[in-house]
């Protein structure tokens, strides 16, 4: 509790401090014209309607139960309705991999979203959808997002989501087990359920803070509810800030501190395990019969299928950097290092990052790709995005 109260202090605390030095007189570097021209641009490109082809890769290390690839693809549809707001149509198809692929699972999923300004100060989304896996169950996704800038200093927002959990197959698609416990029934299909609020604020000398805290649920078919909490924030400094196409025209470093914790370890198979308790391979024919017990006790995790750590702590240093035109190629890094434990073990270090290129083909045409990796938790995992952005 003395940690939510010290975040919501610290980030009212900056907001009046950021107000304070927003009403007093100061220099100004002039706008320069290439500024100008390049916010008449993106001012046009956020006005029109874009069309945009979907690919996505996932990779992560883990055993049969953990380790979950993923091939992700689809498209979206985003229409401007006026100046202030518009709607989105999303349509992806997801394959499932796990190490071995007679295991593998599908899933179908549309989403829509209407966005659109209450005020010069405030905008909204709000988005639902739905997943049909092959494992003949359905899920219903949905968010709502709320952002308010009292000054051009200051920022808060609100998320409340309701979201898939695609960190194994078991907490996915999950699993129909033929006997055991579950015999007959579906278990897993974890939902992540989560209301966020957050901050930040710019600071005198170019610092700035940030933060953010939330609470929440997991639950899914035969997964009881998990309730969990997390807290974060840190402090950030601007390096360089030009505000045009220069080749390195942002650069940016922090030092943030992420805390969640779970009522439950819910990282077991027990139940629908894709392994036996002495290490052997279990047949899609035989789901349920691992003898592993699928309720949480003292050194044991329950069934679930998803990183539920009762503590997990981070702190790590972070940089970012930006650059490039909007008219040929731009990118944007970021990267980190630290340290991260959890329950269960010792302190070790934290890494990743990630890196945007987007290759301005045309005027109407664009590639962004993404690539990402990182070490949170007990495993790693890359990711690598591509999108095709058509303009009208």
């Amino acid at each position: 509790m003395r940690i939510w109260i010290a975040l919501i202090i610290l980030i009212l605390t900056c907001s009046l401090t950021a107000s304070a030095q927003s009403q007093t007189p100061g220099s100004q570097r002039p706008v320069t014209q290439q500024e100008i021209d390049q916010l008449k641009q993106q001012i046009l490109n956020e006005d029109r309607s874009t069309a945009e082809a979907i690919t996505e890769f996932h990779h992560e290390s883990g055993d049969l139960n953990n380790r979950l690839d993923q091939f992700r693809y689809g498209g979206r549809l985003n229409l401007r309705l006026n100046s202030s707001g518009g709607v989105y149509l999303t349509a992806t198809r997801t394959k499932y991999m796990p190490l071995i692929s007679s295991y593998g699972q599908w899933g179908t999923n549309f989403t829509g979203g209407v966005m659109a300004k209450i005020s010069d100060a405030a905008d909204f989304r709000i988005e639902g959808g739905v997943t049909r896996f092959s494992t003949d169950t359905t899920t219903f996704n949905g968010s709502a997002t709320l952002r308010f800038s009292p000054t051009d200093l200051t920022n808060f927002y609100a998320i409340a989501s309701r979201s898939n959990v695609d960190e194994s197959l078991l907490s996915v698609t999950g699993l129909r087990a033929v006997s055991g416990p579950f015999a007959g029934q579906l278990v897993g299909r974890v939902m992540d359920n989560r209301a966020v609020f957050g901050g930040s604020a710019r600071l005198p000398a170019n610092f700035d803070v940030f933060g953010e805290g939330g609470i929440g649920n997991r639950e899914g078919v035969n997964v009881p509810s998990n309730f969990f909490g997390t807290v974060g924030g840190g402090v950030g400094y601007t390096i360089l800030a030009t505000g045009g196409e220069d080749p390195l025209s942002h650069l940016r470093a922090a030092y943030e501190i992420n805390y969640t914790g779970f009522q439950d370890d819910r990282f077991g198979f027990g139940g629908a395990s894709l392994v036996s308790r002495t290490n052997t391979n279990i047949p899609v024919s035989r789901i349920g019969s691992d003898g592993i017990s699928p309720v949480p006790a003292a050194g044991h995790p329950g069934v679930g299928g998803y990183f539920s750590p009762r503590n997990f702590l981070s702190g790590v240093f972070r940089g970012e950097a930006q650059g490039g035109s909007e008219s040929t190629i731009s990118y944007r890094v970021t990267g980190f290092f630290g340290s991260q434990a959890f329950t269960g073990t010792s302190r070790h270090l934290a890494y990743g990052g990630s890196g945007t290129v987007t290759f301005a083909l045309t005027d109407r045409f664009s590639l962004p790709v993404t690539f990402m990796a990182d070490n949170y938790g007990p495993f790693t995992q890359q990711s690598l995005y591509a999108r095709l952005v058509i303009r009208f």
